[in-house]
């Protein structure tokens, strides 16, 4: 049984990663050889993107915690260096199984813009009435349609979780999952 999505469904899950990945005003990128803590400029010279002590997003979960949250065997996480920028660094978790191309776990942890009021300003014109969660250790907390992402501002950061997988009933309990252990290792 092949547990690939339809071409489509593929194509509408990268938009809406995109679209996720866009929703943090501060925009722009790095190169795809980047790190979460360096990033070279265009004379070749390395410069830090990120200020010092930010947390990294990849240390943040573990691949066994992930497999025991959604139930599939995954990756460690592997910093996005395509969705990163000099204001927010992203990491993602990808399935171990190469015959499968979800659940995949993304996990933002934002400097730039650490506002949770203006990042919900935002998606709410994108997407509609959000909720409010409960996250231990965060403030500000929302939940976008469907809860495959949760958002909030956790200390000095804004911190956003999104767990892809289309058809998972109880998507909305393992994201919450997902965003407490974030917020539960960040601090």
């Amino acid at each position: 049984m092949s547990h690939r999505l339809p071409p489509v469904l593929v194509g509408a899950a990268a938009a809406a990663a995109l679209l996720l990945g866009g929703c943090t005003p501060a925009g722009g990128g790095v190169d795809s050889s980047a790190s979460p803590s360096v990033a070279p400029t265009a004379d070749g010279a390395v410069t830090a993107t990120a200020p010092e002590g930010t947390p990294d997003p990849c240390t943040l979960l573990t691949a066994e915690f992930l497999q025991e949250a959604t139930g599939f065997k995954m990756l460690d996480g592997t910093f996005n260096a395509a969705l990163s920028n000099d204001g927010r660094n992203i990491c993602t978790w990808n399935p171990a199984s190469t015959e499968r191309n979800v659940p995949r776990i993304q996990v933002e942890v934002n400097w730039g813009f650490p506002d949770a009021a203006g990042h919900r300003e935002i998606a709410t014109q994108i997407f509609g009435d959000l909720k409010n969660v409960e996250i231990e250790g965060a403030t500000n907390a929302y939940a976008y349609p469907g809860y495959r992402t949760e958002a909030m501002e956790v200390g000095q950061y804004f911190v956003k979780v999104s767990y892809i997988h289309p058809n998972r009933t109880n998507a909305g309990q393992i994201t919450t999952a997902i965003a407490t252990e974030t917020v539960k290792n960040l601090g």
